[in-house]
């Protein structure tokens, strides 16, 4: 699974190195330079990692905010700063910081952080889904059904629930072909001449929010007067 990185900073120099660092191991950062910016790209993208290059007191209303989102998936809040003492970092932990890092930032801290929270995630997944609700992971793409998130090529796509619950039954049984009155009646629960339409249409939407061409065999397959099926994982 690619994570991803926003950073919220207007000091190039504080950052510049770990960004660098960052970028060598494919790992995809974004930067803004102010509030706004920062809660318009939170409107369109949740990120993995949220780091705040901010003074303190600066960062008081940024972390207030995001504890009032309820953003889900949530980011793992890194707040780099400039801590007198053990009572700051306290004091910002309290208030919704994950992780405080005293600057100036270390590139290699930074990576551990991300490493020792992407193995977290992975024990995490493991104990909670069990064989049960396995995450898919296909060349670019990448489904937790328990979270019910969906991330193509790192970005987190938004999907209505019955698009999800469509892509997740296909991806799940790879190399297996749904009729269009299979999907409609696992999905929507129901029978009607009206769903092969509607699988139809779901499965243009999941097509052009994957970014995927009509004819692409990489993901989802269309088989002709029958029905679709995902790409057998190799």
């Amino acid at each position: 699974m690619k994570q991803d990185i926003l950073i919220l900073s207007n000091r190039k120099d504080h950052i510049e190195t770990a960004y660098t660092s960052l970028a060598e191991h494919d790992i995809p950062v974004t930067i803004v330079t102010d509030t706004n910016l920062l809660m318009s790209a939170l409107q369109t993208h949740i990120p993995a990692f949220l780091w705040l290059d901010l003074d303190i007191d600066a960062a008081r209303p940024i972390l207030a905010e995001m504890m009032t989102r309820f953003l889900y998936p949530p980011p793992d809040i890194i707040l780099a700063a400039s801590f007198s003492g053990s009572t700051d970092r306290a004091d910002m932990l309290d208030q919704g910081a994950d992780v405080c890092v005293q600057l100036p930032v270390d590139q290699s801290e930074i990576l551990a952080i991300l490493n020792s929270v992407m193995r977290r995630e992975g024990r995490l997944r493991c104990v909670r889904t069990g064989s049960l609700l396995p995450c898919i992971e296909h060349k670019e793409l990448f489904i937790d059904p328990l979270r019910r998130e969906v991330r193509m090529r790192g970005q987190t796509i938004n999907l209505t629930p019955k698009e999800f619950d469509l892509l997740h039954l296909l991806a799940n049984s790879p190399g297996v072909v749904f009729s269009r009155e299979q999907i409609y009646s696992h999905i929507w629960k129901a029978r009607d001449d009206l769903g092969i339409s509607t699988v139809s249409d779901h499965i243009s939407s999941l097509r052009q929010k994957l970014e995927l061409h009509p004819k692409d065999n990489d993901y989802i397959r269309t088989v002709f007067r029958v029905g679709y099926r995902f790409a057998e994982r190799i």
